[in-house]
């Protein structure tokens, strides 16, 4: 039989493959094997049918370097093989021979965007006797060095020697065979869901995988699902594949939940759905898998089948349709979630009772929470969000109401009343029960026993509770200390300055170099005036169990010495030099002095002056008329059970117990 090959392209195929886009990486490494596959498919197709394709076979076969890194792929198959009109359509360009089953005519192409040439071998039958034809694709030729005679085995197939790799893609194809499994599983999962599949092989140096029997075997669960939306100018019926397979496949190595749009058999665009069902791994060793299919799909895909020409507002329009079949396939799932963030819910409002005034019950509240809002601080964001919008909300429709003098102006005026005092009364409870974990904090680190070497570091440790060291209220807002344990009119300061040096604190001190614990030139909040007969308050802590004090050395004659250094600068100053007040003779002190009541103490009080013991409690106070100073002594245990019983009323108002 006299036959007659053409050879050569039918145009210039160089610009066209330079155009393409395929940037070297670990996702696109994989394509020219994914192509190759799926024209192995595709010739058993057309060889057996497609209702025999389980007579068909694919085998893949990894190719390494001698230091075993990956370099390429051989894949073979007993399909057609390539007869007169495939070879004429292999070097038409922008062939229409694969149109009906989605075919563009330019995968092939993508080898040689990744390798230099592709060797190919095929035998096929022409009707009356077996050929064999081998040619390399090239840029230059797509036939060449073709070789066509009668074939010595009559079965058909094809091999395609997609090796070796440019280096630049080379370096990004996956080390492990499993990788690789897992990735053709996912792009070809369309084929896996059919009872009839060609058997493909994945062959290593020391491994034989078979792709649908690790398919079958994987699958924990799966179900089809079904919907209907206008798309490409009509109403078009979609299916989703919904599995739940092992973790570790995935379309790329990071092994996370995802959604694939998919055409003529082929995955083409990734959603991934770890936001979506909020875990990056089922029950820790499964993922969810999804593959959308439809005739919409397959007449809109691209060249180069990485995306479709649909809008975005379509696309999205069927992944949030396939989102809510994904959360119905994932029910059980996703109700442990929903049990989980309703308990973060509950704590949240439990540690922040404003969220209290936030509609609904806890379990309510979470059903708002997307499910990837699992941790308890985007979930504190969260709740934060609902309250002030639900403030906004009731505040506008007031002021609406009073706009247009609806008659329902007086019943919007109570509710937004009422969502005020909610809110207020919410807010209030937060702020006591956060004085509630303050004073237990405070409580356990009264327990700690430090060592000898330890002993500087506890007093810190007390003193940072109170009031942070090293600070002033240029550092801190008036609800980031805690002085309120000592008095609760010093939660309300106008400056203060915590273990902050003398000369930092007045104008030239006598000891610039001396540091009080915690000084405060002003009561109330937001009243700075001149009034000289305003004290200022000297705070002193000393370290607990100490019991080393002399007449000369000791926290009475310290504070003297503080309010004495003060007066005769006469002036307060900002850390950055701006005054604050004047300060003078007559001007009143208050010290507190917190430290544990040992014996050397008491003779140090009946020594340097006349203190008196409260009633019930371990506190001695005394004026000291020669300084114009009233100091008070507290052990650690005193200022406590005293912060405690101040408190006591609002503790056990919001349920809390003391």
């Amino acid at each position: 039989m006299d036959v007659r090959i053409q050879t050569g392209w039918d145009n210039d195929p160089a610009g066209r493959i330079r155009n393409l886009s395929l940037a070297p990486n670990a996702k696109n490494s994989l394509f020219p094997l994914f192509e190759a596959v799926m024209n192995s498919i595709h010739a058993v197709e057309d060889r057996f049918g497609k209702d025999n394709l389980s007579k068909g076979e694919v085998t893949i076969e990894l190719h390494r370097t001698e230091s075993g890194e990956m370099e390429g792929f051989t894949i073979s198959d007993n399909g057609i093989g390539f007869n007169e009109s495939n070879l004429e359509s292999f070097r038409r360009m922008d062939s229409r021979a694969k149109e009906k089953i989605g075919g563009k005519g330019v995968g092939r192409l993508v080898w040689l965007k990744v390798l230099d040439e592709v060797r190919i071998q095929s035998v096929y039958d022409d009707g009356s006797i077996g050929r064999s034809i081998s040619f390399d694709f090239k840029v230059s030729n797509p036939t060449d060095n073709l070789t066509l005679a009668p074939a010595d085995q009559s079965t058909p197939g094809s091999i395609i020697q997609l090796t070796p790799y440019k280096r630049d893609y080379a370096l990004h194809i996956p080390k492990k065979a499993s990788t690789i499994t897992n990735r053709l599983l996912a792009h070809f999962i369309s084929y896996f869901i059919n009872i009839s599949h060609p058997k493909i092989t994945v062959c290593d140096v020391d491994a034989e995988i078979d792709l649908f029997e690790a398919f079958s075997e994987s699958v924990e669960r799966d179900a089809d699902y079904r919907f209907t939306l206008s798309a490409s100018g009509g109403s078009e019926d979609f299916v989703c594949h919904c599995f739940l397979l092992p973790k570790a496949i995935s379309d790329d190595e990071r092994s996370t939940n995802a959604l694939y749009l998919g055409a003529n058999g082929r995955a083409v665009k990734r959603f991934d759905m770890d936001g979506v069902i909020g875990l990056k791994a089922i029950d820790s060793k499964f993922a969810f898998l999804g593959y959308i299919e439809s005739a919409a799909l397959d007449e809109s895909v691209n060249d180069t089948r990485t995306d479709f020409s649909l809008s975005e507002d379509e696309i999205e329009s069927i992944v949030d349709q396939a989102k809510e079949r994904v959360k119905e396939f994932l029910a059980p799932e996703l109700a442990e979630i929903r049990e989980k963030q309703t308990g973060i819910v509950s704590a949240l409002r439990i540690e922040h009772p404003r969220f209290l005034s936030i509609q609904g019950t806890d379990a309510e509240v979470a059903e708002t929470l997307h499910y990837g809002t699992n941790r308890k601080e985007d979930i504190f964001v969260e709740m934060s969000r609902q309250s002030l919008r639900q403030y906004e909300r009731r505040k506008n429709a007031f002021k609406r109401s009073i706009e247009k003098k609806l008659p329902d102006v007086e019943a919007k005026a109570k509710e937004y009343v009422a969502e005020l005092k909610q809110e207020s009364v919410s807010s209030l409870a937060e702020y006591v029960m956060k004085r509630k974990l303050v004073l237990d904090v405070f409580e356990e680190s009264l327990k700690f026993k430090p060592n000898t070497d330890q002993d500087s570091e506890y007093e810190d440790v007390l003193h940072d509770i109170i009031c942070p060291l090293k600070s002033t209220s240029s550092d801190l807002d008036y609800d980031d200390h805690n002085l309120w344990i000592v008095d609760d009119r010093l939660a309300f300061y106008s400056y203060f300055n915590s273990d902050t040096r003398m000369e930092k604190q007045v104008s030239d001190p006598t000891h610039p170099k001396d540091r009080p614990d915690v000084s405060i030139f002003d009561l109330g909040l937001g009243f700075e005036n001149e009034d000289k007969s305003s004290p200022i308050t000297i705070v002193e802590f000393k370290r607990p169990k100490i019991d080393n004090y002399t007449l000369e050395k000791n926290p009475i004659t310290q504070v003297r010495k503080y309010v004495e250094d003060m007066r005769k600068s006469g002036e307060a100053i900002k850390y950055d030099g701006t005054p604050i007040r004047s300060i003078e003779e007559t001007t009143p002190f208050m010290c507190h002095i917190i430290a544990d009541i040992t014996p050397k103490l008491r003779d140090v009080m009946k020594a340097l002056g006349n203190f008196h013991r409260k009633a019930g409690s371990n506190t001695y106070y005394s004026w000291d008329a020669s300084y114009s100073i009233f100091i008070e002594v507290s052990s650690f245990k005193d200022v406590l059970e005293s912060a405690k019983s101040r408190n006591r009323a609002f503790f056990e108002r919001i349920g809390i117990s003391v």
